[in-house]
């Protein structure tokens, strides 16, 4: 008894020391930001001892002091600290590396590691290093396979987006926007640069097929800052100053002493061409020189002798690039933004102010935005918030581009110098008004002999014009979404999101009542007004599920989306002085308006397994209604499945001093198009208001197919991804082929339906290619962090299927087994050093008119043949290049895009090198023009009469390689300063930033970025800014 007695003593004394050496260590988790982390786990190391963190990051374990407590999340660097006197360890815990990054993705996030398919993501810590004015500007050259090209020098104009090639030829092929979850019908200028936390960019029917009928295009995600838990008060200011000028030259231009001589040259080998001798031609040239021109600004008779010199100097010059264009055009930002959170309730809000001007004089963008976001978990089981964001914009836009007369770029390629801006006196004094002001020369003064009628551009002023019209743009957008998450139990959880836009965009034009192309009808006012509503709702239930090894989650999401669209608009002529308003009309023009209303509706089904988080599998299907097709084939059925393995997770790679991170996936999916067709495409529609006498009538439209559907497209993607050295190296390699089948398009049938074609679904495009992503953290010190990355795609388009056997399209021929983006075009052969002549090549035909293979040169313009010239309009290459560096508080950023093989046709230099055919502003390279026998040069003979020098041929397509810096930010923070704290301030970063500051490319002129097809229309250029900022948080 005595035995046990002692026996069971000394096990109660080990006890209660055991007992007595634990202690309850508490402590919280919490990330970089101080942010708490939820369900981090915590565990004794060498033990079974282990707790997960609550909902506020708090954890309390059982330890004792020695032993070594490991803190471990997903996505962050697992921490190791051992347990010493204190009873209190809170932990920070930092990402682990970009490829454990979490991701927005398709209805959720994923960490980069998990994702199957090919999705690119930018960052806050990139948005904000290089603070870009807009979204797409943070995109171009960050993300391979997206082909972003701007519009011209209108600040606040959406540009042209395309991922991985075109997809559609008639339907849309732009990306389907997202926006916090719901999709966005605004414009994406909307949408300020703070406000924005990441971008994602899904690319293949993997990560874009739950989306369904919108994602054929690709999808772009947009996600907006969110306040922090726990955390007080920050109130972030930021102001940015600027001046702007163009990014690239113009195309040289001819002064007027140079034309002047040139021009008499062209009109004396016109008449020499005409049978006169050259004596004789020289003195025709003298006597008529200002026959045609309609202006004289020399004051004399006769201002060319008859040996082609200047006999006086002109009282004019005017340089119309000069008078339409800035050299300086202003740039100013400021934004406010106020975020926090408590325990339970995050808060974000925001508000800026743009105003940027043009490179073309007057036109400016001013653009009011503001958000507010709150989230807050109501209590364990329910989590809720709001999203609320108002956009509204004005912009005024002189005509910038196209053929009209009052487009800006169009005026300075065709009028020369030789005619005023204002209207001058026989003496070349100015003729002025009653009250002694100058008069705008707008060359339809008939009465008037000389200075009076202008054979170019009769009836308009360009430089009048943006004074005396007022053409300008209104856009208001409101957006508004409410959210709730319910967790049902551990493993289910249920979504709902409603999320509402009204977007209207209002135009207004008034041409001036005196002056202009409207002059005959006494002015006219032109007003439109479109309003676009959107109502969309989600609905998702998440059920996810571990056990050992093995992982999965599956979602079940219906969304329901209603889209209205409201279109009015107004014209009215014959106006009274100072009156610009449509009612002021005495002769009302013209109503247009119509409505639209399209619904779809999807369900969707998604379920993602992962083993030990090595081997990765994902599938989803989406079943879509479409209000756009008939009700028997309104359904559309669109899936994907995707894999990925983690081979770094292998034994084979686990001690490898060179490989970090290596993954392989693959994926396959279809999804369908429905967008930018129409409302009702199916149907055969009627047009009203066709009179017979009295009888109000109706005219029918063309030909559909009751049965059109859904364009497809099927879309493969291999990749792999890798980490390499310790983080040194990572990246990505992807190939995809992407085909759109069931194309949209008008199949043309006999003449004697009484229609031309038939809009149904036939034709099909491939569009294939590679994309590389590399990346280095070349420094990682306490005092400096280098990061740097290059990515470069390849894009290849060819046609699969069409209507027919082939058909001319612009400057391409459409044909299977072609690009849509083959330039098909005369080959110029040069300048005949015998005469001057341009020549051009031609088949050199059988007896039967079929081409031998050999070519032969004529001088015959409509002789010639058109070739393929194995030059496309799309680059092979597309890339850019990035690169962050921070010195102690210095920071540096620079942002690169390029492009490579890709070909313009200069259509605006084209008009340039007339040489004198038409009465047109010219270039200066036409001095190395052919003047006699013998001369070897490209430039032909000058000549007044009609010619087809300067016709569509190769003499004007160029290789079109270019290599913009697009961003280039340094900047200083001081932190922690007493100075600055005793006043509230946390921190102040000041900064300069160059947007567009060098641009290298083979073809000047022309900014690189022109359009798809490769084609100039006269396009105003971009701008080149220089700013300077300060950012203080308080």
């Amino acid at each position: 008894m005595k035995k046990h007695f002692n026996l069971f003593s000394l096990f109660f004394l080990a006890a209660s020391m055991i007992a007595f050496a634990q202690s309850s260590i508490t402590g919280t988790v919490t990330d970089a930001d101080g942010s708490p982390l939820p369900g981090a786990t915590v565990v004794v190391q060498g033990t079974s001892s282990g707790v997960t963190t609550d909902f506020d990051g708090n954890y309390s374990i059982n330890a004792s002091s020695g032993d070594v407590l490991s803190f471990s999340y997903v996505g962050y660097q697992t921490v190791d600290i051992t347990v010493g006197s204190s009873l209190t360890i809170n932990v920070t815990l930092t990402s682990d590396s970009a490829l454990d990054e979490v991701i927005v993705t398709a209805y959720g996030t994923q960490t980069k590691q998990s994702v199957v398919g090919s999705v690119a993501s930018i960052g806050s810590e990139i948005l904000e290093s290089s603070k870009a004015t807009s979204v797409t500007q943070a995109l171009q050259g960050s993300v391979p396979g997206v082909n972003i090209i701007t519009s011209g020098g209108i600040p606040g104009t959406n540009p042209t987006i395309r991922i991985r090639g075109i997809g559609s030829i008639n339907a849309s092929a732009a990306p389907f926007i997202v926006v916090d979850g719901a999709p966005y019908a605004g414009n994406l200028n909307a949408l300020s640069q703070d406000q924005i936390e990441s971008i994602s960019v899904l690319k293949d029917a993997s990560a874009t097929a739950l989306y369904g009928s919108a994602a054929a295009n690709g999808v772009i995600i947009i996600t907006t800052k969110s306040g922090k838990l726990n955390s007080e008060a920050k109130i972030s200011v930021n102001i940015k100053k600027g001046i702007a000028s163009e990014a690239v030259d113009t195309h040289r231009l001819m002064g007027i002493n140079q034309w002047s001589e040139l021009y008499w040259e062209a009109k004396r080998n016109a008449a020499v061409e005409n049978g006169l001798s050259t004596a004789a031609a020289n003195a025709f040239a003298t006597a008529n020189f200002g026959s045609s021109l309609g202006y004289n600004p020399y004051g004399i008779a006769n201002p060319v002798g008859t040996d082609g010199k200047l006999t006086a100097s002109p009282l004019w010059d005017t340089d119309w690039k000069g008078a339409l264009m800035d050299d300086q055009a202003n740039f100013d930002e400021i934004g406010v933004s106020l975020s926090g959170g408590s325990k339970n309730t995050t808060y974000f809000f925001t508000t800026n102010y743009l105003s940027e001007d043009g490179n073309v004089t007057t036109t400016n963008f001013e653009r009011y935005s503001s958000r507010i976001k709150v989230d807050s978990k109501v209590n364990d089981v329910i989590s809720a918030g709001m999203n609320v964001g108002y956009t509204r914009s004005s912009q005024n836009t002189p005509t910038q581009s196209g053929s009209g007369y009052s487009s800006t770029v169009q005026w300075i390629y065709n009028v020369p110098n030789f005619y005023p801006i204002y209207r001058r006196n026989a003496d070349g004094s100015f003729m002025t008004d009653a009250n002694g002001g100058k008069m705008y020369d707008y060359g339809a003064n008939s009465g008037i002999l000389v200075n009076g009628v202008r054979p170019v551009f009769e009836d308009e002023n360009a430089y009048g014009s943006l004074f005396l019209y007022d053409i300008y743009n209104l856009r208001t957008d409101f957006n508004a979404s409410l959210y709730a998450t319910i967790d049902i139990s551990d493993n289910l959880k249920f979504a709902s999101r409603f999320a509402y836009q009204s977007y209207m965009f209002s135009s207004f034009q008034y041409i001036h009542r005196d002056f202009g192309y409207a002059s005959s009808v006494n002015g006219r006012v032109t007003q439109g007004r479109d309003l676009t509503q959107q109502t969309n709702a989600q609905q998702q239930l998440t059920y996810t599920e571990s056990f050992d090894d093995h992982n999965v989650e599956a979602d079940l999401i219906y969304v329901a989306n209603n889209y209205n669209f409201d279109d009015f608009g107004a014209s009215g002529e014959g106006y009274l002085p100072g009156v610009k308003i449509l009612n002021g009309a005495t002769t009302p023009s013209s109503v247009s308006g119509y409505t639209v209303d399209q619904r779809y509706t999807n369900i969707l089904g998604r379920v993602k397994y992962n083993f030990d988080e090595t081997y990765y599998i994902e599938g989803s299907v989406s079943q879509g209604l479409s209000s756009k097709f008939a009700e028997s084939v309104r359904e559309g059925t669109f899936y994907s499945v995707g894999a990925s393995w983690i081979l770094s997770n292998e034994s084979f790679l686990a001690d490898s001093d060179v490989v970090d991170f290596l993954k392989v996936k693959a994926s396959y999916g279809e999804v369908g198009n429905d967008r930018g067709i129409g409302s009702f495409p199916y149907i055969t529609l009627f047009n009203t208001g066709w009179n017979q006498l009295d009888t109000t009538g109706v005219l029918a439209g063309g030909l559909n197919d009751p049965y059109l559907s859904w364009e497809k497209t099927a879309t493969s993607n291999f990749g792999t991804e890798f980490g390499l050295f310790d983080g040194k190296l990572g990246g990505s390699i992807e190939y995809y082929s992407r085909e759109s089948v069931d194309l949209i398009y008008d199949k043309p049938v006999p003449p004697s339906t009484g229609n031309s074609s038939v809009r149904t679904n036939v034709g099909s495009l491939k569009n294939y290619g590679i994309e590389v992503i590399l990346s280095s953290q070349i420094v990682s010190t306490d005092d400096l962090t280098i990061n740097a990355a290059v990515n470069f795609s390849t894009e290849n388009n060819e046609i699969t299927e069409l209507t027919q056997e082939e058909f001319i399209s612009g400057t391409k021929k459409w044909m299977v087994g072609r690009s849509l983006y083959d330039f098909f075009i005369y080959e110029w052969a040069g300048v005949d050093s015998a005469d001057g002549y341009g020549m051009f090549y031609k088949d050199i035909l059988d007896a039967d008119g079929e081409p031998t293979g050999e070519r032969e040169i004529t001088k015959e313009y409509s002789e010639a043949t058109r070739y393929y010239q194995d030059k496309t309009s799309t680059p092979d290459i597309l890339g850019g290049f990035n690169a962050q560096i921070q010195y102690k508080d210095f920071d540096f950023s620079v942002l690169v895009n390029f492009a490579l093989g890709g070909h313009v046709y200069d259509s605006s230099y084209a008009s340039l090198m007339r040489g004198f055919q038409t009465i047109r502003q010219q270039s200066p390279d036409l001095a190395a023009r052919w003047q006699q026998p013998g001369d070897v040069t490209d430039v032909p003979i000058l000549l007044e009469n009609n010619n087809d020098f300067a016709a569509l041929s190769t003499r004007f397509l160029f290789e079109n390689d270019y290599l913009r810096v697009k961003g280039l930010t340094l900047g200083y923070t001081i932190n922690n300063s007493p100075a600055l704290s005793s006043v509230g301030i946390d921190n102040v970063r000041v900064y300069a930033q160059a947007t567009n500051p060098f641009t290298f490319h083979k073809h000047f002129g022309i900014d690189p970025e022109q359009n798809l097809s490769g084609s100039t229309s006269s396009r105003s250029y971009q701008l080149k800014t220089f700013a300077v900022g300060l950012n203080i948080e308080l």
